[in-house]
């Protein structure tokens, strides 16, 4: 056993140094992927809120067309007969899960009263009268007034029996609506707050007004004279979330949605003032009711959004940088029809369980451990120093001899690693080279492009197998230059087709603008080429972004290879393109749109895809 000498206190600097540097940067790493956790579980916060936005403002658009639809119907006949009504809303009922009615209120005199329920009773129920809600929410018949406007075709009528016939002028909240799309001319959205007592469910009333003569009146008072009725629709709130939410993820979230907030102006009265009273529980305040709803996804229920709800939604958005005191990180403004409406998204405590930083711990654990094996090892070392020194010059000669051998394995080792690297990217093969088996990444966003020559299968049928390789070998080293002044990766060639990929292994946030660049010289090295060989050379490029897997596959001839949809969709856009052109997807488009020039090729259908728009890259903006 070697004897241990006596070390100078100057030796463990080295360790010292070591040890709080390795934990300084522990700790630095720690505090810096905690921050990254954060950012990346807001960003992906956003992206949720982004998506449950867009099934919102989509299927509300869909649904308040099919009432826009039937009020295109109703104006374009001067006469509605029942048969024909319940005929055109027999397929918007069908197909929105969410529509619970669709009506039809003339407007009816009260000299005319008698004929309409008298109509009524013969085309539909023999006991139809006109009615109102009484003091106690129950169902009368309606008392006298100068005018109605009664539910007179409904559909379906399984389920709503109670509104046919009711006088929507009546309802306190509903009239004052109905003044408003009146007096407007325009759609009205509003809470439906049912008709009867016990009706709970929380709806929303979409409200379109129809004049005499089709037209919308130019002014106030004539569109109050030419008014004929309305076309009304009733949506179930809790239909409406989810059939937009369907399929995508609301775990621990809760919804609050609202309508664009109504003008404070009240309306004028639908009711003007007569011989006949108005019975007092027909009183409005003058201010449409606004829809404001609470859906919780927990239990997939909708709640009406009561005086608060609103703030409290904000101040719990689960996006940790949302600053107040207008706590706006987790709002989405709608376009519904037109309109603006709100929409804010909060969540619940469960969420918080979801909210692991293993990553951050994970680094700190990492760097800790990484800090005390040198430190130990160092340590170590130290106690044996000494015995080495001594050993050291009995090991010169075998050093040299060693030396000798080595320089001879370093050069047999860089042919190896060359030839390495003609086959795999740099980072690939250093990963190998570390025996990293499985080796295989995703990547989120990067640009694929694929490269075929045009009419080549015909040129390989009328020259000789050397020429057609030489053809070959003497196009596919040029595109090898220009992906390497891109500083772009060559995945594979295919026969003729040439097959290149931006941002990775090593991501990059230029790959898109990198891909473009070297497909604009690709055309023009192409026709190069024709002049050299006296040859009408041609290809087709095709271009697409977004998300890919990559990874080494097989044990013999592996190659690093590229998997997804994108690759797909990549290979489409150049077998579905234009010889000599170059073919991007929407999405490439977006990103090169503000430094290229492109002509619109507009939807096209692509294998496996249906139709898509695709742009043909055509060059570079002037500066």
């Amino acid at each position: 056993m070697l004897k241990k000498l006596p070390l100078s206190w100057s030796r463990y600097i080295p360790a010292g140094l070591t040890l709080v540097l390795g934990v300084g940067l522990s700790a630095l790493s720690f505090a810096l992927v905690w921050n990254w956790e954060d950012k990346r579980r807001d960003y992906e916060m956003h992206r949720r809120i982004d998506d449950i936005a867009i099934g919102i403002e989509r299927q509300l658009n869909s649904d308040l067309d099919t009432v826009l639809a039937l009020s295109d119907y109703m104006k374009a006949f001067s006469v509605v007969e029942r048969s024909s009504f319940t005929s055109f809303v027999g397929r918007p009922l069908s197909v929105h899960p969410s529509l619970q009615l669709l009506a039809w209120a003339p407007r009816v005199p009260n000299l005319e009263r008698p004929n309409y329920e008298a109509k009524a009773r013969t085309e539909t129920d023999p006991s139809f009268e006109i009615t109102e809600r009484g003091p106690g929410g129950e169902l009368r018949k309606a008392g006298q007034r100068s005018e109605y406007f009664p539910a007179f075709y409904v559909e379906p009528t399984a389920g709503n029996e109670t509104i046919l016939g009711f006088d929507l002028a009546g309802h306190p909240e509903i009239r004052v609506a109905l003044d408003q799309a009146r007096d407007t001319g325009e759609m009205v959205v509003t809470s439906y707050p049912g008709l009867t007592q016990g009706n709970s469910e929380l709806g929303l009333l979409a409200i379109v007004p129809i004049y005499k003569n089709s037209t919308k009146p130019t002014t106030l008072e004539s569109r109050r004279q030419l008014l004929q009725g309305f076309v009304l629709g009733v949506f179930r709130g809790k239909d409406i979330f989810q059939t937009s939410l369907k399929g995508r993820n609301t775990d621990y979230l809760t919804i609050y949605l609202a309508s664009e907030v109504p003008g404070k102006q009240e309306a004028p009265s639908l009711l003007p003032r007569t011989r006949y009273p108005v019975l007092k529980n027909l009183a409005g305040d003058g201010k449409i009711q606004q829809f404001a709803v609470l859906f919780q996804s927990s239990s997939q229920q909708v709640l009406t959004a009561l005086a608060g709800t609103e703030r409290e939604v904000k101040s719990n958005c689960p996006i940790l940088d949302n600053p107040g005191p207008e706590y706006t990180a987790c709002q989405r403004l709608l376009k519904i029809s037109g309109r603006q409406w709100s929409l804010y998204v909060s969540a619940t405590a469960e969420i918080r369980s979801t909210r692991k930083h293993w990553r951050s711990w994970g680094t700190l654990t990492m760097g800790m451990l990484w800090t005390l094996i040198p430190v130990t090892y160092m340590l170590t070392a130290l106690s044996r120093s000494a015995q080495i020194e001594k050993l050291a010059g009995e090991r010169v000669l075998q050093a040299e001899q060693l030396q000798t051998a080595y320089q001879q394995l370093e050069l047999e080792q860089g042919k190896s690693e060359e030839l390495l690297l003609n086959v795999l990217p740099a980072a690939i093969a250093l990963r190998l080279k570390d025996n990293e088996h499985n080796i295989a990444e995703s990547f989120a966003e990067v640009t694929v492009m694929f490269a075929d020559i045009v009419g080549f299968t015909e040129l390989s049928s009328r020259i000789s197998a050397t020429a057609v390789v030489k053809v070959l070998n003497d196009i596919f080293s040029a595109f090898d230059h220009l992906a390497d002044r891109h500083g772009l990766e060559k995945i594979k060639t295919i026969g003729d087709a040439y097959m290149v990929v931006g941002g990775l292994p090593t991501p990059r946030e230029d790959h898109a603008e990198a891909i473009a660049n070297m497909a604009i010289d690709m055309l023009h090295e192409i026709r190069l080429l024709s002049l050299d060989h006296s040859e009408p050379f041609s290809i087709r490029i095709g271009i697409s972004t977004g998300p890919v897997v990559a990874g080494v596959i097989g044990l013999k001839k592996f190659i690093y290879d590229l998997w997804g949809d994108t690759v797909n969709i990549a290979s489409r856009m150049e077998s579905h393109g234009i010889t000599g052109c170059i073919q991007v997807t929407a999405e490439t488009y977006e990103i090169l749109k503000d430094k290229y020039t492109f002509q619109r090729r507009g939807a096209i259908q692509i294998k496996g895809k249906g139709y898509m728009i695709t742009y043909l890259l055509t060059g570079k903006k002037d500066d």
